[in-house]
């Protein structure tokens, strides 16, 4: 993974760090699964709420999660990942970016809601589904050479990329 996304010291506002280095390199696939598996726990822990309120509790994570803290979810944070903007090289994924991005996640949950009342067939077809797209992502974070980035990335502009090696500076 040697190739790396090009940032510049932009100031994006505010709330969000400028990161001294000049390249920040791709992350690593396994580290994005990891990450990513942290945050499906924790909208599985939401949907553990006995009423909808859990699931659009759990849609909502998944939606603006890239958008807090500095372009890193709560997998992310502890993995060491920071989803960036590429189109102006700024830093931090914005909640519109982290939308955008993870709209796809959110449908799973949106088509669970729909469907999973249908006894057996329904939690078979949404799960068919969620494997399905996990499988899409998940090749073609592995088959982009340049940046990985999956459907999401691609849509939304961004990339993941490793905190090592990367300083943040206060504003």
């Amino acid at each position: 993974m040697g190739e790396g996304v090009s940032l510049n010291n932009a100031q994006s506002g505010a709330k969000e760090s400028a990161l001294t280095a000049t390249t920040a390199a791709r992350a690593d696939v396994v580290e994005r699964f990891m990450a990513k598996f942290i945050d499906v726990l924790i909208v599985l822990a939401f949907m553990a709420f006995p009423t909808i309120a859990g699931y659009l509790a759990g849609a909502a994570y998944i939606l603006i999660s890239d958008g807090l803290m500095s372009g890193r979810s709560i997998g992310k944070r502890i993995i060491g990942l920071r989803v960036v903007r590429q189109a102006d090289n700024s830093v931090a994924c914005d909640l519109r970016s982290s939308i955008i991005r993870n709209a796809e996640f959110a449908c799973i949950i949106a088509l669970y809601i729909v469907l999973g009342w249908i006894p057996y067939l329904g939690k078979a077809v949404v799960f068919l589904f969620a494997v399905a797209l996990a499988t899409v992502e998940m090749l073609l974070i592995y088959t982009d050479e340049q940046a990985g980035m999956r459907f999401g990335d691609r849509v939304a502009d961004t990339a993941v990329v490793s905190e090592k090696g990367l300083k943040d500076r206060e504003p």
